[in-house]
């Protein structure tokens, strides 16, 4: 009965992830959204389906899911933006036209789920994320080794049990800076994709090779430098802005219409999936080793 429980927690905790990762303008595509909850495409339609039956309207432009904030609506403001007395005044509102108004009642339905429902799912799922930032601080503090129970790798797509003396967390508490026991080296593990923290009795035995690295580009540090020029489109250069901020230094306009990006990545992947999924939009003006990167990665698409 404990493990059936835990699942289900784990199904709910999942789709209150997903109403966050849909929220905002931008919109994420389904392979990504599927990574970022460790499951299979189909399952992300499915959970596209209960949203919908729920009243949430999942909307796809150039590839990319998100939520269609409500017609007429400023886009700066979003579902869960009301307050508990916002909600409350409505309501109070709403009631008093009377028992003969027909669309009373579904529109005090609609104000419950697309205000409390929502503002409820965001806070539980950061509320769940605060409790792992928590462990993970007091096992700092202590100078313990944990243990991330089911983390999953982006770049081996697989879950798994990882020991670890945590360092530090990133500057907007993302992820964390830490050794891992087994291969000793220091790596960046994303909070959002531990299942949970157990700490041990065990404290720290290799803090010598606890090293910070600089600050990360397109997600990944490293000591190695390739020398990147792009030449982008107004919206590639707006998506970089607003996906990669660590970006914006090595980022200009010119002559009022340009838009590039100007710098030294330490890896690859990062900026080659960024390029790759907005086909069209970016030029490489130089940086020969990212050329061959992005041609294996094409030769490799099975359509």
């Amino acid at each position: 009965m404990a493990q059936a429980g835990k699942v289900e927690q784990q199904k709910i905790l999942r789709v209150f992830k997903l109403i966050n990762l849909l929220q905002g303008n931008i919109g994420k595509p389904v392979h990504r959204l599927a990574e970022l909850l460790e499951t299979d495409e189909r399952t992300i339609y499915r959970y596209f389906k209960l949203l919908e039956a729920l009243g949430f309207e999942v909307i796809k432009e150039f590839s990319k899911y998100k939520l269609k904030e409500p017609a007429g609506q400023d886009a700066t403001l979003h579902y869960g933006s009301f307050s508990p007395e916002e909600s409350q005044w409505l309501k109070s509102l709403i009631e008093s036209q009377g028992k003969k108004n027909l669309l009373k009642d579904s529109v005090l339905q609609k104000l419950q789920l697309k205000s409390e429902l929502k503002q409820g799912t965001a806070e539980l799922f950061k509320a769940n994320l605060g409790r792992l930032v928590d462990e993970i601080g007091k096992a700092i503090q202590d100078r313990k080794q944990i243990w991330l129970r089911e983390y999953y790798s982006l770049s081996s797509d697989t879950t798994s049990d990882r020991l670890v003396e945590p360092v530090a967390f990133s500057s907007n508490y993302e992820s964390i800076h830490a050794l891992e026991v087994e291969s000793k080296a220091m790596k960046i593990f994303k909070i959002e994709r531990i299942g949970e923290v157990l700490i041990t009795n065990d404290s720290w035995k290799l803090s010598a090779k606890h090293e910070l690295p600089e600050e990360s580009l397109f997600g990944f540090t490293g000591k190695k430098q390739f020398k990147v020029r792009l030449k982008m489109s107004k919206k590639a250069y707006q998506l970089m802005m607003e996906e990669h901020p660590n970006a914006r230094p090595f980022m200009s306009i010119r002559n009022r219409n340009q838009y590039y990006f100007e710098g030294e990545v330490p890896q690859l992947p990062g900026i080659a999936r960024f390029i790759l999924g907005l086909p069209g939009e970016i030029k490489v003006e130089v940086g020969e080793e990212l050329k061959v990167y992005l041609q294996e990665q094409l030769a490799k698409a099975n359509f």
